[in-house]
């Protein structure tokens, strides 16, 4: 009877210890809540950022190898989730960040073109006749033209939505658009211009369109966007004296390099920014940052001396810094943009303060900006990301 009165006395003392692990879990989760606003809501969400690269790669700063591969001056480097695809004229391989490979695709191409999206990348033979659409498990699809004749481009937005600039027989030129799982969403011949490229805006209900024309005796490029879903033209913009030689499509705006000047429109067709580079050289660019684009222009064509600009969707300078290093490569992404120097990286915030900086690069001669505040570095043979 002893007993059974003792296990009958522990209900009580088990419910309430019950209870106040639950509480305890309770407050632990809503500790865990408001810390991530808390971070969020610090310094344009930086601080959140940090936490998040602790998360995932379990160090706070410093650097990591995380990717080794087959030297080629010829290699595209583009990151596929947590991979690295590395994409020459004769394979493509997609690498995962335990150094790995996934898969490999042997090619034929004479010119690559990569590009990326949300889980898928596109490699296209510019001129040529053959294009892939991979993931970080292989190729989802192989696409050609007809017999005869080439690509001119292939892009991802980031919604996987794919735009191709192809020949076509009987016409300049034909653009097509295919949603994330391959349905055609678009199609456009080109009876009079050619179109040299094109790109699908980010809410995916648009499409820019590059064609090739002259006006006054002058070379012009005119941007033409088209409505997805009606298929009718929504906005034209002519940029004179200057061939388009990337562009990129964010929010309502068209963002557009060229070889002689940098402009900014708006979707309907308004010019925001028209930034001519007079007697400068086009050393570099970085289109993709968050609300954010930058420059690189110098007095000569090859040396050190050189001022970086960024500039805000509408066309507004945010800020100018001279430079007397010699730059490698720049990437923007997210808030911040990344500067490789000859033997260091630094990540700027797109007012151009200082963020992060690193020391001793070894032989990195490109860099990528992600999203999350890492910075990859990619040398000949091996890539690792540099954790600010």
């Amino acid at each position: 009877m002893a007993n059974k009165g003792n296990r009958a006395g522990e209900g009580p003392a088990k419910k309430k210890g019950g209870l106040l692990r639950r509480m305890g879990t309770l407050a632990l989760v809503l500790c865990a809540v408001l810390a991530v606003v808390v971070l969020t809501t610090m310094e344009d969400g930086r601080h959140f950022a940090s936490l998040r690269r602790w998360l995932m790669y379990g160090e706070s700063s410093g650097s990591r190898d995380v990717y080794v591969y087959a030297a080629d001056p010829a290699n595209r480097y583009g990151r596929v989730g947590d991979s690295l695809l590395v994409v020459s004229p004769n394979t493509a391989q997609m690498i995962g960040d335990d150094g790995a490979i996934a898969f490999e695709q042997r090619l034929n191409m004479s010119s690559p073109q990569l590009t990326v999206g949300a889980r898928q990348a596109a490699v296209c033979d510019v001129g040529g006749d053959t294009l892939y659409l991979m993931d970080q498990s292989g190729v989802r699809r192989t696409m050609s033209t007809e017999k005869g004749l080439c690509y001119y481009s292939a892009r991802l937005n980031g919604s996987d939505y794919l735009a191709v600039t192809e020949q076509k027989s009987g016409y300049k030129a034909t653009v097509s658009v295919y949603g994330s799982q391959g349905e055609l969403k678009f199609h456009f011949d080109s009876y009079d211009n050619y179109i040299s490229d094109a790109a699908v805006t980010e809410d995916c209900r648009s499409v820019v369109m590059v064609s090739l024309e002259t006006q006054e005796g002058t070379f012009a490029a005119r941007l033409l966007a088209y409505s997805l879903d009606t298929a009718e033209q929504i906005g034209s913009a002519v940029i004179r004296d200057g061939l388009a030689l990337d562009i990129r499509c964010v929010k309502n705006r068209v963002l557009s390099l060229c070889d002689k000047r940098f402009v900014i429109t708006s979707l309907d067709g308004e010019t925001l920014l028209d930034r001519a580079y007079g007697n400068l050289y086009l050393h570099d660019y970085a289109l993709s940052g968050d609300g954010f684009c930058a420059l690189l222009l110098g007095r000569y064509q090859a040396g050190n001396i050189c001022t970086l600009t960024t500039y805000d969707l509408d066309g507004k300078e945010l800020a100018s810094l001279p430079l007397t290093e010699e730059v490698l490569d720049i990437s923007a992404a997210g808030s911040y943009l990344a500067v490789l120097y000859g033997n260091s990286v630094v990540v700027y915030n797109k007012d151009l303060t200082e963020h992060a900086r690193m020391e001793g690069t070894d032989y990195a001669g490109q860099v990528e900006m992600e999203d999350d505040g890492t910075v990859l570095l990619i040398a000949g043979a091996s890539a690792w990301r540099f954790l600010p």
